[in-house]
């Protein structure tokens, strides 16, 4: 069900990209993607709060304890409302100097992202609690909601003379309805007051951090490159490599239904001190199975797929796209270790993470004279990180969770 409803969304996602292809210029089409990718990087903060409410939630449902699910939910929305607004104005403040490390034409669209950005903080709370609980239907619903509804939002913007702006102002919309549809299923764990002062104790910074670095660097390990790509080379290259780069990443974002379903599967499993390497087993396999097939379409076929949904325009990112599938391929199997290693705790796993990814950027600062080089960088740092991951699944955690039977609830 999860992976029908990623399908959608991602081709939604997808149409998206090739109409924005067609209605914008190579150099609006560079500064959009570049937009998109920073939001993926500033919304870091967002997904390591996913990560850590569905890990809690998953563990206050093997306890059977809703009160701790609804006082988990109130908690991180207030906390999450004042990060906000502070955040916003922070970065206002630092727009001008946004808007000239991007060659932006105007202050116009980062305000818009910084709107966006602040617009999505509530939303991935519903999903992860939906996620916690394990309820996979309400969570399809929401995964295939979401890439139709930016599809028409965005391209009825952009249609009516708003350019990159529009893009902006249709993810806005997005976010304020998907938050709606995702609050109903969750709105009964959510409403029981019960209890709600004892979660406070419950989620330390200890816990929050290595959460938050691996989930950082592996942002900036796999959105980092059409920024600097922005930076170094002129706007149409990154017009170019940024259509590449979209494509490409499909390979990666393949697995995401997987690892939608594996991690509140493990971190259940390790509250229960209980084994769950078969499902990593089976994740990996199933990533490795469809990203190896997206990444062997690519390989064969780069020119015909580019033409099909760029256009002539963008021939010159045809041997990009031949390669950047190849450089997804362990980014994709990353994501699925990633996802793995948080739930059970992994801590020293975040280190990796933020090595592989100051060395990604070290080496595309010192090696951007083409292209290519920036997406062999990235093929040569996912493999490195992958392989670590694996020895890294073998280590065993400081501190064991107390199993369930044993905690008492006051």
């Amino acid at each position: 069900m999860l992976f029908i409803a990623s399908m959608v969304t991602n081709i939604s996602n997808y149409a998206f990209q090739v109409v924005m292809a067609r209605l914008l210029t190579p150099v609006e089409y560079g500064l959009m993607n570049a937009l998109l990718s920073l939001l993926a990087v500033m919304a870091v903060p967002v997904s390591t709060l996913l990560m850590v409410v569905t890990r809690k939630t998953s563990e206050f449902k093997a306890r059977n304890d809703l009160a701790g699910i609804s006082g988990l939910y109130r908690l991180i929305n207030t906390r999450v409302l004042v990060s906000g607004l502070i955040g916003f104005t922070v970065f206002i403040l630092c727009a001008p100097s946004i808007r000239d490390y991007l060659h932006a034409p105007s202050l116009i669209p980062i305000v818009a992202l910084g709107v966006l950005i602040f617009t999505t903080l509530a939303y991935p709370i519903n999903m992860a609690v939906l996620q916690g609980v394990q309820d996979y239907k309400w969570m399809g619903i929401n995964q295939g909601l979401g890439g139709p509804a930016k599809f028409l939002f965005a391209v009825l913007f952009v249609l009516t003379g708003f350019s990159v702006n529009g893009v902006m102002i249709g993810m806005i919309a997005t976010s304020l309805l998907l938050w709606g549809v995702s609050y109903y299923p969750i709105r009964n764990f959510v409403m029981n007051r019960n209890q709600q002062a004892a979660i406070i104790n419950r989620i330390s910074f200890s816990e929050v951090l290595p959460i938050f670095l691996a989930v950082f660097a592996f942002a900036v390990l796999t959105q980092a490159d059409i920024v600097l790509v922005r930076r170094y080379f002129t706007a149409h290259d990154a017009g170019i490599y940024a259509s590449a780069a979209i494509l490409g990443k499909a390979v990666m974002y393949i697995p995401g239904a997987i690892v939608l379903a594996m991690f509140p599967m493990v971190s259940e499993k390790y509250a229960l001190n209980q084994s769950s390497r078969h499902l990593l087993a089976k994740a990996l396999a199933f990533t490795l199975l469809l990203s190896g097939l997206g990444t062997v379409l690519f390989y064969f076929f780069p020119g015909w797929i580019m033409d099909i949904l760029y256009g002539t325009r963008y021939i010159e990112a045809h041997p990009v796209l031949k390669y950047y599938g190849i450089a997804m391929l362990p980014m994709g199997l990353l994501m699925v270790l990633m996802n793995y290693l948080i739930a059970r705790e992994k801590s020293l796993f975040s280190c990796l993470m933020i090595i592989g990814a100051f060395l990604e950027i070290l080496a595309i600062f010192y090696f951007h004279s083409s292209l290519m080089h920036i997406v062999f960088i990235i093929l040569a740092i996912g493999s490195l990180l992958f392989m670590g991951s694996i020895a890294l699944q073998y280590i065993p955690n400081f501190q064991r969770p107390t199993p369930v039977h044993e905690v008492h609830i006051k």
